[in-house]
């Protein structure tokens, strides 16, 4: 691993990896230049080499390869709180061109930051995120994250990916 620390960017972000012959899914917790998050209830050991599909918004798909450095199971039934942190050994142009478009300002929300919004602008950005109509935020009433979820998942139960409280769908159209 590097010396110096990579930044962190939150986003959720449909992942499926592999290591040997089982093949699992998770999803993204947050991404670097040098490692990322992957939420699953199927964490490997610390040490293995992992193969990692990463499933952009546009439909690219970022290939990368890593090492998992650690691994955290909490005993609750949840997907939300368990999964491995990964040092990527190998990533693709895509992965790499992402994470520079996540970078550049006006991102603020989409990135998933952890800055507090008020009650207005919740309100505001409920509405449409950039990115299309295939997405909405949603803040969260505990901590007011703003939490970009696709509108086909909206009749699943959904959870703030910073504190776990569930979301409350309002009033959306």
């Amino acid at each position: 691993m590097s010396d110096a620390v990579s930044r962190r960017i939150i986003k959720r972000l449909e992942t499926t990896f592999s290591s040997g012959d089982s093949k699992y899914r998770g999803i993204s917790s947050d991404l670097s230049a040098s490692g990322l998050f992957i939420r699953t209830q199927h964490g490997l050991v610390p040490g293995s080499i992992v193969d990692i599909e990463l499933y952009l918004p546009d439909g690219k798909i970022c290939i990368l390869k890593g090492t998992v450095r650690r691994t955290v199971k909490t005993g609750m039934s949840s997907l939300f709180k368990d999964g491995m942190g990964v040092e990527l050994i190998e990533q693709d142009s895509n992965y790499r061109e992402f994470l520079k478009s996540l970078d550049s300002p006006g991102e603020k929300y989409e990135r998933g930051s952890q800055e507090s919004a008020s009650a207005e602008q919740a309100e505001e950005m409920i509405k449409e995120p950039k990115g299309g109509s295939d997405f909405i935020l949603l803040p969260c009433p505990s901590c007011k994250v703003q939490n970009r979820v696709r509108r086909d998942k909206l009749s699943i139960p959904l959870r703030c990916g910073k504190c776990g409280e569930a979301l409350n769908r309002g009033d959306i159209r």
